[in-house]
C-alpha cells in the first residue's frame, strides 16, 4: 500500500509542477521596438530641429517612396498615434489525489489538469496621405496629444502652437524641396522603403 500511496503523491506532484506561463513585458516591448528598428521607421517630428544626418535619412526614405510608386507625390504611410500592447498570460492547474479501499485491496485515483493562455495584440494607427500633405498629418498628430494644453489661454499655449507651426512649415518645405527636385532618373537601383512615424515633444 506504501508503494501505490507514494506512487499516487508523485503523479501528483508532476502534475502540480509544470511550469509558469511567462508573459513579459519587457521582452514584448523590445520586440515591438526591434520591429520599427528592422523596418527603417523615420522621424517626422520637430523638423525644425533636424540633424543633417536625420535630414539625409529623410531624404532617402522619401526618395525611396517616390521611386517604388515612379511619382513626384507619392502616397506615404504614417505612424499616426500612439503604438499600444495589450498582453495577457494566465496559468491555471487542479490536481486530486484519492486513497480509498474496497475489501482488502487499496486503490490509487488521481486526476490533474492544466491550461495556459497568452495572448498579444499590438494596435498601431497608421494614416496614408500623399506626400504633399504630410506636414498637416503630422501637425494634427501632434495637436492630438496636447489637447489640454491649447484647452488654457496663457503664454504656454501660445508658444506651443508657434513651435508646431514652425515645425510644420519646415517639414513642408524639406516636402516641397523633394518633390520639386525628383528625377525618375534617380531611382536605380530601388532602396526598400520604410514607414514614417512621429514622436512626442
Amino acid at each position: 500500500m506504501r508503494a501505490a500511496l507514494l506512487a499516487g503523491l508523485l503523479a501528483l506532484s508532476a502534475c502540480a509542477s509544470q511550469p509558469r506561463v511567462q508573459t513579459t513585458i519587457p521582452a514584448a516591448m523590445a520586440s515591438i521596438q526591434s520591429s520599427l528598428a528592422q523596418a527603417g521607421a523615420v522621424s517626422v517630428s520637430h523638423t525644425a530641429d533636424w540633424t543633417p544626418a536625420q535630414s539625409a535619412q529623410f531624404e532617402r526614405a522619401i526618395r525611396a517612396a517616390q521611386c517604388s510608386q515612379d511619382r513626384q507625390d507619392p502616397v506615404i504611410g504614417t505612424i499616426a498615434g500612439n503604438v499600444t500592447l495589450e498582453l495577457s498570460g494566465s496559468f491555471t492547474q487542479s490536481g486530486q489525489f484519492t486513497v480509498g479501499a474496497i475489501t482488502t485491496t487499496p486503490t490509487v485515483g488521481v486526476q490533474g489538469s492544466a491550461s495556459r493562455t497568452r495572448t498579444q495584440q499590438v494596435s498601431l494607427p497608421v494614416a496614408y496621405a500623399p506626400l504633399s500633405s504630410l506636414p498637416d498629418v503630422e501637425m494634427s498628430r501632434q495637436i492630438g496629444y496636447e489637447t489640454e494644453l491649447f484647452a488654457q489661454n496663457d503664454d504656454a499655449r501660445h508658444q506651443e502652437a508657434a513651435r508646431l507651426i514652425e515645425d510644420r512649415e519646415a517639414l513642408r518645405e524639406r516636402v516641397g524641396e523633394l518633390i520639386g527636385s525628383w528625377d525618375a532618373g534617380q531611382c536605380t537601383p530601388r532602396a526598400p522603403v520604410a514607414p514614417f512615424v512621429g514622436s512626442k515633444h
